[in-house]
Formats: structure tokens, C-alpha cells, sequence
């Protein structure tokens, strides 16, 4: 049978890369996380094919005096600060917080796979202009865990993922 972790059991999972006070992270059926840093995309054309494709390179956008982000209408990668471990018996979903979603923001995210570990990339996508404030809660993370263990743990490119390489 499926088990939805706590708010403390997945808190136990989580490092953060800067400690610093984020408000109340910890949910019932969850952990919200936080914005590390912010990157903008290149106005290039991204191809994907058949084989894996290399990734675009970023830009980092830098926070204002105040410490708030400006982004304008479109897409943008967000690092987050917190360094997530899922178990080898659960998967990890990403959901935005509903103060977003209220706002026409959204966060995109794929699955956390079991065994995953790294510092992970979200997509936020903007549909109205936006300031965000370093180190705000932007998105809950869920881990489910299975009633056995997956017979093989994520091994790919981002197990170990830190920040990105900005152009």
C-alpha cells in the first residue's frame, strides 16, 4: 500500500545548500521549497531528437538591491536551495503552492525519481510579470513512498546536480 510521507519525514531528506529562515517549510503531507537562484533561457532555438540532447545553456539573472527577482512574461529556470534525497522506495512530486497558481504563476516540474539526490531546476513560467524574493516558498515537494522497493534507483546525468553553468 502507497504511503504519503509528513511534512517532518520529508524534512529529514532535505539539506539546505544556504541556511537561512525560509518561513514555515515544513506542511502536513509535505516540505515547500525555496528559491536558490534564477536563470534565463537563450533566445535560440532548442532541438531535441532522437539520441539525448545536451541541454541549453543558462543565464543567471541576479536579484535586485532587495533581493527580489524581476521577470517579465515567459519561462525561466529556478535552482532551488534545498538538496533533496528521495529514498529507493519512493518517488517525489513537485507541486507549485497555490498562492501562484492564484496569481498566474506556475512552477513545472518532472518526477523525482526513487534514489534521485541533487540540488534540483524547476521552470517557472510567468503569464503576468513577477517579483520574487530570494529564498521564497515557491513549490511543495510530495514523496509517495511504494510497499516495496524499485529494483533499480535513478543513475542518470543529474544524480549529484548542482547549479547549473551559466553561458
Amino acid at each position: 500500500m502507497a504511503h504519503i510521507f509528513s511534512g517532518d519525514e520529508v524534512s529529514e531528506l532535505i539539506n539546505k545548500v544556504e541556511s537561512v529562515d525560509s518561513g514555515q517549510q515544513i506542511q502536513p503531507a509535505g516540505f515547500d521549497v525555496t528559491v536558490s537562484r534564477a536563470y534565463t533561457y537563450p533566445k535560440s532555438v532548442f532541438t531535441i531528437g532522437v539520441s539525448k540532447s545536451e541541454n541549453s545553456k543558462v543565464e543567471e539573472l541576479l536579484p535586485n538591491q532587495e533581493g527580489y527577482y524581476e521577470f517579465g512574461i515567459g519561462a525561466y529556470m529556478l535552482e532551488l536551495n534545498e538538496i533533496t534525497t528521495i529514498p529507493k522506495d519512493a518517488i517525489g512530486i513537485l507541486l507549485p503552492r497555490s498562492t501562484l497558481l492564484r496569481n498566474g504563476i506556475d512552477v513545472r516540474t518532472a518526477l523525482f525519481d526513487p534514489g534521485y539526490s541533487g540540488q534540483p531546476k524547476v521552470m517557472l513560467v510567468c503569464h503576468r510579470p513577477l517579483k520574487l524574493q530570494r529564498f521564497s516558498r515557491i513549490g511543495q515537494l510530495v514523496l509517495l513512498k511504494s510497499d516495496r522497493e524499485f529494483s533499480k534507483g535513478y543513475n542518470g546525468q543529474y544524480q549529484g546536480e548542482g547549479g547549473p553553468k551559466p553561458v
